[in-house]
Parts: structure tokens; sequence; C-alpha cells
């Protein structure tokens, strides 16, 4: 019996992308209306037990300026994600196209970015909870 596994094809491969995309679409707008809804978002476990802000506390809060065109307030909820968020996205939408036209998880030299992102944000992550930022 051959258990060779076949690679999924290039229809596949972008039936998966939208899938997965459409799935984290509904959740994200789940949890956003939820959030309006009730007036309170899940809590981030870190600041919780330490008092310290991870890397992403406030991005409820900046996605929902965001939504209301309070660019000033969104900004100052999380200043690192306003300003990298938009390059997280286009690398995301990048590594789906690669994916969906070749089959490959591999972006090569544009792969060192999400090394440099995760390392900048660390940063931010430790600076935020020594400087006022």
């Amino acid at each position: 019996m051959n258990t060779k596994r076949v690679p999924p094809n290039r229809a596949q491969r972008l039936r998966r992308v939208l899938i997965g995309n459409g799935i984290l679409l509904l959740l994200a707008v789940g949890y956003l209306a939820l959030v309006v809804g009730t007036g309170t978002g899940l809590p981030c476990v870190l600041y919780e037990l330490t008092g310290f802000k991870c890397v992403s506390c406030g991005i409820t809060r900046m996605l929902l300026s965001l939504m209301a065109w309070e660019l000033d307030a969104a900004f100052s909820y999380n200043p690192f994600l306003f300003v990298t968020g938009p390059f997280v996205l286009a690398y995301l939408a990048v590594s789906e196209a690669v994916y969906v036209k070749s089959g490959s998880l591999r972006l090569g030299r544009l792969e060192i970015a999400v090394w440099v992102w995760l390392a900048l944000a660390i940063a931010y992550g430790v600076l935020r909870n020594i400087i006022p930022i």
C-alpha cells in the first residue's frame, strides 16, 4: 500500500488560505463585537500576574480606536503595533501568496525581517515597562 502524501495543488492551497483567513476574520469580528457589546475584553495574563505590559497590551483598544479613525488614541495604546502592523500584514499577505503560488512556506531573505521584528518587539516589550512610552 502506498502511503505517500500528495502535496496540495494550487487550488487546494488557495482554499486553505481563504478558509484560514475567513476563520481568523470571523474570530476577530466576533471578539470586537463582544468587546463593544460588553465593554470588556480579555485581560492580559502577563499584566494580571506581574503588572508588566506585554508587547500586545493595548491592541484591542488600538483596533477600536482605528475603527473610529482616532489615530492619536490608537497610537497611544500601542505605538509599536500601530507602526509595524501594516508591515506585518504585508508580510503575511506576501507569505500566503508565495505559499499559494509555489507551495513553499520559505521566503528566503524576507524571513530575516521576521527575526528583526521579533527582536524589536522584545525590545519594545522591555522598554515600555522601563520608560513610559
